[in-house]
């Protein structure tokens, strides 16, 4: 692959900001073997590019490794034969991205059900994925079992035809106890692994109610009426009220050994294929329940 420099960065950085699912390390060390060129010619990974320089990139860059089935405790909500829901635990990256092609819910997935019993038109690592939970974000997510299945909730999640509500905990206490946030968010320009609220981006809402507040900290209800990345996060944390034990969107010094968001999915809502509207909930995991005991918000 050729492509020409539009910015005046180092060429690692520039790669990896130009293709995210690429992690840096692995961009350095296809530099320093002479996998990717500038002008035909070996550069340092610090190398600073100039505009229009031609940036020679080998295509096993891109080459995926093959994504093996995995052992995992998926606990399913209800199955039949068009999709499943899923209770999702945290520490679990939803599909291989980069270098990480092990341990993520897809290779769960491949051996709970197979590669034939999964849609697979979503992409070759992506099997019966049709929308995302972050990494520490636990909760509900519905998997498709079919390319069919696949294309019907695609386009119910694409028209906001599917109800999704989270519960979180906040750092403070809010004034307004119920709003409604409406913003636009896109990647944030100094941190591409972050997004950030930005005129630029793509409009994203957020329905908050707080259920109970104590010690400085408050139990929130969020629905969503938009499925951007990173979007409960980056709202809460918009309207100075970040999730607590979030590590990139937090910011926020507390006492407690804790480093991940407290945020989960506890119900999904839709019309599925019968035409019928189903509706399917799921407890906070025990580590929230541990918080919310301790912050006494509630059992």
């Amino acid at each position: 692959m050729n492509i020409l420099a539009d910015e005046n960065i180092r060429i690692d950085k520039y790669i990896s900001n130009k293709f995210e699912e690429i992690p840096r390390e692995k961009v350095k060390d296809f530099i320093k073997d002479k996998k990717i060129l500038v002008d035909e010619k070996k550069v340092k990974p610090s190398y600073k590019l100039e505009l229009g320089d031609m940036i020679n990139i080998s295509d096993e860059l891109f080459k995926k490794p093959e994504i093996r089935p995995e052992k995992m405790d998926i606990k399913i909500i209800y199955e039949n034969e068009d999709y499943a829901i899923i209770d999702k635990d945290e520490n679990v990256m939803v599909h291989p991205a980069g270098s990480i092609v092990t341990a993520t819910l897809v290779n769960g997935l491949l051996e709970k059900f197979g590669y034939d019993n999964l849609s697979h038109i979503g992409g070759d690592d992506r099997p019966g994925i049709v929308h995302r939970l972050d990494k520490d974000t636990t909760g509900l997510m519905l998997i498709a079992k079919n390319n069919k299945s696949y294309k019907y909730f695609k386009d119910l999640f694409e028209k906001r035809k599917v109800d999704k509500e989270y519960f979180a905990i906040c750092h403070g206490i809010f004034d307004n106890k119920k709003d409604t946030i409406e913003t636009f968010i896109d990647r944030d320009p100094n941190n591409r692994r972050k997004m950030a609220v930005r005129p630029s981006g793509r409009k994203a809402i957020s329905k908050y109610e707080v259920i109970k507040e104590a010690n400085g900290f408050s139990l929130v209800k969020v629905k969503i009426l938009t499925g951007r990345t990173h979007q409960i996060r980056v709202h809460m944390t918009y309207i100075n009220h970040p999730i607590l034990g979030d590590p990139v969107y937090g910011n926020v010094g507390h006492k407690f050994n804790l480093e991940h968001q407290l945020l989960h999915c506890h119900k999904l809502g839709f019309v599925d294929q019968s035409g019928e509207y189903k509706i399917f909930e799921t407890e906070v995991h025990d580590d929230f329940k541990k918080y919310q005991k301790v912050l006494k918000l509630g059992d």
